[in-house]
């Protein structure tokens, strides 16, 4: 690749974190090698750097795809969709389409594990690579929730280990899979962004579809969007579940973490009321983990007792503070139906849940089914999507106490009161408030985090 690049013209595209570490890659390697850059927002950032480059031309602002059918190679950044009508005219004309984890898997002279699924990846991966290093392996843990790949590759060598969190938006340009591929649950996601369920769920299948026989692809066999990508992998299927199966490597058992090896003695991990991380799905989450260190020869204590010390990731059930019985959790990443369906699968104290947000047409059906079933204490919804889940309560004759609100602060005093009422009035001691949203986060908030954030400080605050 870096043997083509010498000579085609190359354009980065989108000047996010992905893309400045492409841009400083490539000047790196090629000094004189004439760069092209293109962001739909006035260029800001590194303005210093981009003035003292001579060989760059930088197409910023409004107009920003109009030169893209002038270069052979174009690095795209996650996000931009490859759909535009700029794009595609681009890749009629022969332009390649390739991406900063393409050149990094290209060159990386380690063992790659990848991440993906709807949910829960950057868990997973943040586990992976808990119970790797902490057991003295070179990993390293990079992408969404790690280092850029490219900036760490002259610390790599062939037995260093490398997890990868990959999106979908990573993988629809890849033509390279991992050493290890792991397949959480894929679901639907980024309908804003993907025509439907099909082409999304589609854009992940790299993560398989190049895998070799000495491979590894590493999967929960009762999820049938992972298993449809497995099943085009050419490696060696692993599989975990819940539940006890012949083919499973790890299970709970009795409520413990069990792993079978390939004569079928079975080995305790640790119990899971001993993990440091809430329901079901955090359990699958952790289980590619015990299934990775075992393939590194990790014995069950050293895995248990990495698991033991893992710390939860931001925004991902995160227990923000405790006060007169009540605990406030941030699932701020809950950003789908399914994830805070999830989350409030995870508690059975009384919940009062603050959800809703920016419209992606997702189906909240479930959600509500799941409010009603559960007999939440009461709802403090943002809008437009907080009316859709009144909508579909309603339709279900749920007889809960709902409220709206325009601002966190507003929406966690709401539900902190609810909720004090709530245990005087039927004598109890303990509740939860929840904010698993089920929604994107754009409008009212820059993103996931900064909801997660002011959520944190509004409830410091109140409290």
């Amino acid at each position: 690749m870096i043997d083509n690049l010498k000579k085609q013209s190359t354009l980065i595209l989108g000047m996010g974190r992905e893309g400045w570490s492409t841009y400083k890659f490539l000047r790196n390697i090629f000094p004189d090698k004439k760069l092209a850059l293109a962001d739909a927002s006035p260029i800001e950032k590194n303005k210093e750097l981009i003035e003292k480059d001579q060989n760059l031309t930088t197409y910023f602002g409004e107009n920003y795809l109009d030169n893209l059918s002038e270069y052979q190679v174009i690095f795209k950044s996650p996000g931009i969709p490859q759909t535009l009508p700029e794009i595609a005219d681009a890749k009629e004309n022969g332009c390649k389409l390739t991406s900063n984890t393409q050149l990094f898997f290209e060159l990386c002279p380690g063992i790659t594990i990848g991440v993906t699924g709807t949910k829960g990846k950057s868990t997973t991966s943040a586990v992976i690579h808990q119970v790797l290093k902490e057991n003295d392996l070179d990993a390293h843990l990079v992408g969404n929730i790690g280092q850029p790949s490219l900036e760490i590759l002259d610390e790599l060598n062939s037995s260093s280990l490398i997890v990868c969190e990959l999106s979908s938006h990573q993988l629809e340009t890849m033509t390279i899979s991992p050493h290890i591929s792991v397949v959480q649950d894929v679901t639907s996601e980024h309908l804003d962004y993907y025509e439907n369920t099909e082409k999304y769920q589609q854009a992940k299948k790299a993560i398989a579809k190049f895998q070799k026989q000495d491979d590894f692809v590493i999967f929960n066999p009762q999820m049938k969007g992972a298993s449809d990508i497995a099943k085009l992998s050419a490696g060696k299927h692993l599989r975990f579940s819940i539940d006890e199966g012949p083919d499973a490597l790890v299970f709970v058992r009795n409520s413990e973490l069990i792993r079978k090896d390939s004569n079928q003695r079975t080995e305790l991990i640790l119990p899971t009321k001993k993990l440091p991380l809430y329901g079901e799905h955090n359990i699958l989450n952790v289980m590619p983990a015990i299934i990775i260190g075992t393939l590194f020869n990790l014995s069950a204590e050293q895995i248990g007792n990495a698991l033991k010390n893992f710390k939860s990731l931001p925004h991902r059930l995160e227990l923000v503070h405790e006060r007169k019985g009540i605990s406030y959790y941030n699932d701020s990443l809950a950003t789908m139906p399914e994830a805070a369906v999830k989350a409030l699968d995870s508690f059975d104290k009384p919940i009062v849940l603050i959800a809703g947000g920016y419209e992606r047409n997702q189906d909240f059906s479930n959600l509500a089914k799941k409010i009603v079933e559960k007999e939440i204490v009461g709802l403090v919804l943002f809008e437009p999507t907080g009316k859709r889940i009144e909508d579909e309560i309603k339709k279900l004759g749920g007889q809960i106490n709902i409220s709206f609100a325009t601002e966190m602060r507003e929406a966690v005093g709401k539900s902190q009161q609810m909720m004090t009422n709530y245990l005087e009035k039927n004598s109890k001691t303990e509740g939860i408030v929840l904010l698993s949203p089920g929604s994107a986060s754009f409008g009212m908030f820059k993103d996931y985090q900064d909801r997660g954030e002011q959520f944190k400080e509004a409830v410091k605050t109140i409290i």
